[in-house]
């Protein structure tokens, strides 16, 4: 598993995150104060090289996924339920870069692999 670096946006400049974004190496940011600006000016950068993004917003929580667990525990909504949630998982496009929200002041980088080649 490669390391991933981790970056602070309260230290880095705007276009110090576009070069970052420009290398096309997946990491972290955290302590952004401007999340949705932040996420805006790094779409836009991806955007001009001509990528796809997405944005997830999936908290380090082990609390958040409680609601697919107790959906489940319903012994016939919860098994349609599920394969509708993964169906409509696997036919939703896939980007170049996902942004996923894991904190109020952090997200995560990540390229797809046919990006990377």
């Amino acid at each position: 598993m490669p390391y991933l670096h981790t970056y602070f946006m309260d230290r880095l400049s705007d276009d110090e995150l576009r070069s970052l974004l420009g290398r096309r190496e997946d990491f972290f940011l955290e302590n952004v104060a401007d999340m949705d600006a932040t996420l805006r000016l790094a779409q836009d950068a991806i955007a001009q090289a001509g990528l796809s993004s997405r944005v997830l917003y999936e908290p380090a929580n082990p609390f958040y996924n409680l609601r697919y667990e107790a959906i489940g525990a319903i012994p016939l909504l919860g098994p349609l339920f599920l394969t509708a949630l993964s169906a409509a998982r696997l036919f939703r496009p896939g980007a170049d870069v996902t942004l996923k929200q894991t904190a109020a002041q952090a997200f995560s980088v990540s390229y797809s692999r046919k990006t990377l080649a």
